[in-house]
């Protein structure tokens, strides 16, 4: 765990200290990851979430494996926004509400932040702290994925 900023250019610190003074019980954050489809770096990561595991390296196994579809979650991106809903702007973040857990990712362009939460922690909450400590406009689109600059 590095503190993300190697692997994205926004405040991933930032981003996770917003999130954990913004949703009701700081203890709601799991896990923080900052990502793009190349690389990732778990910025934050819980002694619960770590309990599940035997060691470093099986949840490190993991995480790679959960990021193995991070290609996937920018192709869906552009399909959505270039093909199916052109109308509706930038994905700003995609939420998988689960029985014991939810997950966020939040896109700014070719970068993201996969959050874990607690499955009754407020996602908006969530979101619109990275946002904010991010100051940054959310969002990611076909053309972001397609440009050599983005």
């Amino acid at each position: 765990m590095t503190g993300g900023d190697e692997v994205v250019s926004f405040d991933v610190d930032a981003a996770t200290a917003a999130i954990r003074d913004a949703i009701d019980d700081n203890s709601d954050l799991h896990v923080a990851a900052a990502f793009t489809a190349e690389t990732y770096d778990i910025v934050h990561c819980d002694e619960f979430t770590r309990s599940f595991y035997a060691d470093d390296e099986e949840m490190a196994g993991h995480f790679d494996r959960i990021h193995r579809y991070a290609g996937i979650d920018f192709s869906e991106i552009g399909l959505f926004v270039d093909e199916l809903f052109p109308v509706g702007g930038g994905v700003e973040y995609v939420a998988t509400g689960m029985e014991h857990l939810t997950i966020v990712r939040v896109y700014t362009g070719r970068e993201g932040l996969l959050l874990t939460l607690d499955p009754d922690a407020n996602v908006t909450t969530a979101v619109e702290a990275v946002r904010d400590a991010i100051d940054r406009d959310l969002g990611a689109t076909g053309d972001s994925l397609s440009s050599p600059d983005a």
